[in-house]
Order: structure tokens, then C-alpha cells, then sequence
């Protein structure tokens, strides 16, 4: 009721008001400074509120109403939620060259389960292999570590305690410097898809809509210029 009392009484060229947005950390990683750039600069009536979680926490948070808009990876069907595919991301093997080995040639799963791993539950793997049940338990049965913090990930892997699948996004940082190494993965080839996620039954307003905007337009200037390693869905 209060934002709708805001899009009442401002002019329809100005927008204010607030937004949370809970990202995904690729999506942080990828657009998450620049949508804060846009929104300061051309919308300064406009709070902006990032949140940054897990897809399943983020998910939470946007059904108890503390988050607007969502990027989430491959979300449950639910008839609460309209869910817009925006982009799929090819799965990679990473880890240090002296677990993964030093060449570029692709690693099968199988080969994979031979190989100490690290799971991020909720997030990169878990998720992207919940339509596969066995394969996803066999995973998590060589599982070293299931952890649900990126950060605890990023610093396992470059302490060598394992191997985990995700993005070179994911690592982008690690991988480019030379302490991470990747393989693509093949055998099966493993994809996640970025959703859009809102409420279904809510109702549209100025600052919503236009948050949404900026997000897509960012998120397809990411991938056309090669900053977000994706195909546009």
C-alpha cells in the first residue's frame, strides 16, 4: 500500500521508493556494482537494497516478502512464484592445477567422482543436479566438504582440499592469477539456468518495474560483452 501511495502521489517521470534484490554471487559478482552504479545515477529518488544469498535462501526471503525481485538458479516450480529463464551457464571443473592436472583437456563425471570434492549445498552443484537423484548421490557420497558459504569454497580450493564444480565466473579472480585451474566437463555436459523470481499475484509498481529493467539490460550487456560466460535465454 505504501509504494502504491508512492506511484500515486510522485510524477510519473520520477521514480522513488525501495527495492531488494537478493542475487545470486555470479550475479553479484557480474552486475551487482554496476546496477548499484546505475540506479545512484539515474534514479537518486531510488533505494536500492542488494541481498546476497544462496538460491534457496534467496528464495525464502522472496516468499516472506523481504526481497522484491530475486536471481535465483533453477528454482522450483510453484505456482506462487512467476520464474523468467534468463540465461544458462555451462559447469566447469575447478580446483589447483596439482589436483585437477595442468591441461584443458574436458573430465568426465565419472572421472570426477575419483577426485576429492567439494560440494556447495543449495548452490552450484546441489542444485544443478537435483533432476539427476543418483548422480547427485554419488556426489554427495565423494563429497570431502558439502559447505554453504562461497567463501569457505573459494578458500578450500585454493588450499587444496578439493575440487569443486561451478563457473569460471564463480572463481574468476582465482582462475585469471593462476591459482585455479579449470577443465570443462563432459559425459554428461552440466548447465544451470538464472531465473528471474517475483511474486506471481503481486501487483506491478514504478520502482519494481523499473529495477527489472535495469537488471535485464545489465545482465544482456554482461554476456554480449564476455564479462558473463552464458547464453541468453
Amino acid at each position: 500500500m505504501d509504494a502504491a501511495a508512492r506511484d500515486l502521489s510522485s510524477i510519473r517521470d520520477t521514480v522513488s521508493g525501495e527495492v531488494t534484490v537478493g542475487l545470486a554471487y555470479s550475479a553479484v559478482k557480474a552486475i551487482g556494482v554496476d546496477l548499484a552504479r546505475r540506479v545512484l545515477a539515474d534514479y537518486p529518488e531510488l533505494t536500492l537494497i542488494l541481498s546476497e544469498s544462496l538460491s534457496g535462501t534467496t528464495l525464502l526471503h522472496l516468499k516472506s516478502a523481504d526481497v522484491d525481485l530475486a536471481l535465483v538458479y533453477n528454482p522450483p516450480p510453484t505456482p506462487t512464484l512467476r520464474a523468467t529463464p534468463l540465461l544458462e551457464e555451462t559447469m566447469v571443473l575447478v580446483g589447483r592445477r596439482d589436483m585437477i592436472g595442468d591441461t584443458d583437456t574436458p573430465i568426465t563425471v565419472e572421472e570426477l567422482l575419483t577426485l576429492p570434492i567439494i560440494l556447495l549445498r543449495q548452490g552450484v552443484s546441489a542444485r544443478v543436479l537435483l533432476e539427476d537423484v543418483q548422480l547427485l548421490r554419488k556426489l554427495e557420497a565423494r563429497a570431502r566438504l558439502q559447505l554453504n558459504s562461497v567463501q569457505a569454497i573459494a578458500g578450500s580450493l585454493v588450499a587444496g582440499l578439493g575440487c569443486a564444480i561451478g563457473t569460471k565466473l564463480f572463481m574468476r579472480e582465482q582462475i585469471e592469477s593462476g591459482t585455479l585451474h579449470w577443465h570443462p566437463m563432459t559425459d554428461p555436459v552440466l548447465t544451470r539456468t538464472l531465473f528471474l523470481c517475483e511474486i506471481a499475484d503481486r501487483p506491478p509498481i514504478i520502482a519494481l518495474e523499473t529495477t527489472r529493467t535495469l537488471i535485464l539490460d545489465l545482465i544482456g550487456q554482461a554476456v554480449a560483452d564476455g564479462a558473463w560466460e552464458a547464453r541468453l535465454l
